[in-house]
């Protein structure tokens, strides 16, 4: 946004005290309004107020490429945020616009929650640099109902990767399977990046090592191009996204993309008696809660578990043999 002739600036009246809307923003075009905000209310003083807030988001991802975010965390910040910002052009000052776009989102719990927690921290970020009472700290977050994720069974688990048609096609699906990464982070990962008996990997929590089975990178090895490749040459995310939604579909699994890899890996680690502890490290999970969904088991899965770590049976069994 450019200087205007006259540098004019939008000024913001904060608990009586006024504050100039800084360099985030940049200077307001002539003719910019004022809003006078008191404790959540809104009373408009002077001039009808605007604060531009495709400004404001270009400030805060700034702010956030400064601070060494991961650009998939600054990704995900600006796909969130840009939503909102197209429809609401000038900031929304007032908790009552904000509560109405997020009531207006059609999605799950986790998507509305999702949008909450990104604007959450964008108006706590612009109230830190321009002195401007934020008007989410009023609002409770949308209600979360945490549900154990879809997952693969082993039967289904061995059909996808049955499905695999190319050598390529079965290193991501056996790596994806394996090591429970992320989509993106399999699509960055690199030679350099393949060790012995870890791989390391960039996502949106930052840089981790995470275990691979000697099977699985035994198939990588086997002639699988690193960065992932195709006909056409290097795979975009989108591209290698496509791959395994094939193999998916071709085994019969009509719904659900690669994420379905990943939680179904998550599910069996625990049944197969791993901590959460692990998993959350190996996951990359910032929050153990995260994680603990996976400990949501069905009735099938408590039963089969009962059948193998109950005392009365091991007595049994230790009786009988």
């Amino acid at each position: 946004m450019g200087k205007g002739g006259d540098d004019e600036r939008a000024w913001l009246a904060v608990d009586g005290g006024r504050r100039e809307l800084g360099a985030a923003l940049g200077d307001l075009p002539s003719g910019s309004t004022v809003e006078t905000v008191w404790e959540g209310e809104t009373e408009t003083s002077r001039q009808a107020t605007v604060v531009p807030a495709a400004a404001a988001l270009a400030g805060f991802l700034t702010s956030c490429r400064a601070r060494g975010l991961s650009p998939i965390t600054v990704a995900w910040y600006e796909g969130l945020l840009g939503a909102f910002v197209r429809a609401h052009p000038d900031l929304p000052l007032g908790p009552a616009t904000i509560e109405g776009f997020l009531g207006a989102l059609s999605g799950s719990d986790a998507t509305r929650h999702a949008y909450f927690r990104c604007l959450r921290v964008f108006y706590r970020w612009l109230a830190a640099r321009e002195g401007l009472a934020s008007p989410m700290e009023g609002l409770r977050p949308p209600r979360l109902r945490r549900r154990p994720p879809v997952v693969l069974g082993l039967p289904q688990v061995r059909r996808v990767m049955a499905a695999a048609m190319t050598r390529r096609d079965k290193a991501l699906l056996a790596l994806l399977f394996d090591t429970g990464i992320r989509l993106g982070e399999a699509h960055g990962l690199t030679w350099s990046a393949v060790g012995e008996e870890t791989i390391v990997v960039v996502g949106k929590t930052g840089r981790r090592e995470v275990p691979i089975s000697a099977w699985t990178r035994s198939v990588l090895l086997l002639g699988v191009d690193l960065p992932w490749r195709g006909q056409k040459g290097e795979l975009t995310l989108n591209g290698v996204y496509q791959a395994v939604r094939r193999c998916l579909r071709r085994a019969g699994v009509e719904k659900g993309g690669p994420h379905l890899l990943r939680h179904s890996f998550a599910r069996q680690y625990v049944l197969n008696g791993g901590d959460v502890f692990s998993l959350q490290r190996i996951m990359g999970h910032r929050d153990l809660s995260t994680t603990r969904i996976y400990v949501d088991m069905d009735v099938a899965d408590l039963v089969a578990q009962h059948r193998r770590f109950s005392p009365i049976v091991r007595l049994l069994e230790e009786a009988a043999g």
